[in-house]
C-alpha cells in the first residue's frame, strides 16, 4: 500500500489525513513548522510520524507528498519531492507566480512516471464529472457568473498571518479564485483576457501587541474574456458581513444554463426553471461548508489516488489538475494582479 506524507498542520491535518484514510490511503507522516504543534497533531491523529523539518519527510519512505503550506513554499517543496522520486499533490495556487509554476512544470515533465498534481478536488465530485459530460447540452457558452462570499476573515481582530501577506501568496484571489479559474477551465472555458479589482478591505490586523498592514486581497471582482467570445464575472470575498453563503457557478449557453451549488448541479433548458440533475445536499464531513464541497471532493480525490497508486489505475486520475493546469491557472492569477495595478485589460 502506498504511503502518504502530509506537509502542513492546517488543512492537511484537519481534512486530508482523516479523509484520505477513509478513502483507503495509508497516511503515515506529517511535517510542520512548529515542532510542538506538529507532534501534538501527530499524536491526536494517531499512527503518524512527526517531522520537524519537511525535508526529512520528503526523503523518508513515503510514496506521495501532499504539500499543504503557503504558496511561497510550494516551489521548493514540490521540486525537492520530485527530485526525491516522490509523487506530489500540491495545494493551490500552484506557486507565487507563473515563473515558479513553469519551473514545476519543467521538473514534472522530466519525471513522467511520477504524479504531479494540483489539489483541485472539486473536479472529482461525481456530479461535476457527470455535468462536464453534459455541458454541451446548453449550447455555445455566452457568459459565466461566479459568486463566493464568506465571513471567515470579517473580524478585524483576527490576527495577521501569512494569509494577510502578498509576499507569501496570501489573499482570497489565490486561495479561492484559483479554484474557480480551474473549474471554468474544467468545463471548457479557456480564458484569454482579464480585468480585475483586488482590494484589502481590512487594511490592518493585530500582530502581537501591534497592528500590521494587510497586503493581500480579501475581496476580488474579476471580468474575463473567454476564447470564442463568451464573457465572465467573478465576485469573491472573505469579509462578508453575512453568514457563510453557498458558492455558485453558473454557465449560460445559447440553449440553457448549468448551475453548480456545492455538490449539486442544476440545469435550465429553454428558459425553464432549474432542475437538479446531480448531487445532493452537502455531506457533513471535514472541509465542507456552505462555501463549497471541498471535503467531499477530497474523499473522491483520495479514492482516485488509491486506485492509481495501489491498483495501478492511472485513468482514475483523469479529472485531476496537473502542474500544467496549475501553470495555466497561475497565468490568470498573475494577469489579474497586473490588471488591478494598471486598471486595464490584460491579455494572456
Amino acid at each position: 500500500m502506498a504511503k502518504i506524507g502530509i506537509v502542513g498542520t492546517g488543512w492537511g491535518a484537519r481534512v486530508q489525513v482523516p479523509t484520505f484514510r477513509e478513502a483507503g490511503l495509508e497516511v503515515v507522516a506529517i511535517a510542520g513548522s512548529q515542532p510542538e504543534k506538529t507532534r501534538k497533531t501527530a499524536d491526536d491523529l494517531g499512527s503518524l510520524t512527526a517531522y520537524d523539518d519537511w525535508r526529512e519527510l520528503v526523503t523518508s519512505d513515503v510514496d506521495l507528498v501532499s504539500i499543504v503550506t503557503p504558496p511561497s513554499e510550494h516551489r521548493a517543496m514540490a521540486l525537492a519531492a520530485l527530485e526525491a522520486g516522490k509523487h506530489v499533490l500540491c495545494e493551490k495556487p500552484t506557486a507565487l507566480d507563473a515563473g515558479e509554476a513553469e519551473a514545476l512544470v519543467d521538473a514534472a515533465r522530466q519525471r513522467p512516471s511520477q504524479l504531479a498534481l494540483i489539489d483541485h478536488e472539486l473536479c472529482f465530485l461525481p456530479s461535476w464529472r457527470d455535468a462536464r459530460a453534459r455541458i454541451g447540452t446548453i449550447g455555445a457558452p455566452r457568459y459565466a457568473e461566479v459568486r463566493y462570499a464568506s465571513p471567515a476573515r470579517n473580524d478585524p481582530k483576527r490576527a495577521w498571518n501569512w494569509w494577510s501577506d502578498a509576499a507569501q501568496g496570501g489573499g482570497i484571489w489565490g486561495a479561492v479564485g484559483s479554484h474557480f479559474i480551474d473549474a471554468l477551465r474544467y468545463f471548457g472555458l479557456e480564458i484569454e483576457a482579464v480585468q480585475a479589482m483586488l482590494r484589502s478591505l481590512i487594511a490592518q490586523r493585530p500582530f502581537g501587541d501591534d497592528l500590521r498592514e494587510v497586503t493581500a486581497d480579501d475581496f476580488a471582482a474579476i471580468h474575463l474574456r473567454f476564447r470564442g467570445g463568451a464573457a465572465g464575472a467573478l465576485t469573491i470575498s472573505t469579509v462578508s458581513s453575512a453568514p457563510d453563503d453557498a458558492a455558485t457557478i453558473t454557465i449560460h449557453g445559447e440553449h440553457g444554463a448549468m448551475r453548480f451549488v456545492g455538490e449539486e448541479v442544476f440545469l435550465s433548458r429553454n428558459q425553464q426553471p432549474y432542475e437538479r440533475i446531480g448531487g445532493g445536499p452537502l455531506e457533513q464531513r471535514p472541509g465542507n461548508s456552505p462555501g463549497g464541497a471541498f471535503g467531499t471532493g477530497t474523499l473522491h480525490l483520495g479514492r482516485a489516488l488509491r486506485a492509481a497508486l495501489d491498483d495501478g489505475d492511472r485513468d482514475a486520475l483523469a479529472p485531476a489538475a496537473t502542474f500544467e493546469d496549475g501553470l495555466a491557472q497561475q497565468r490568470v492569477l498573475d494577469a489579474a494582479r497586473r490588471s488591478a495595478s494598471s486598471g486595464g485589460w490584460i491579455s494572456l
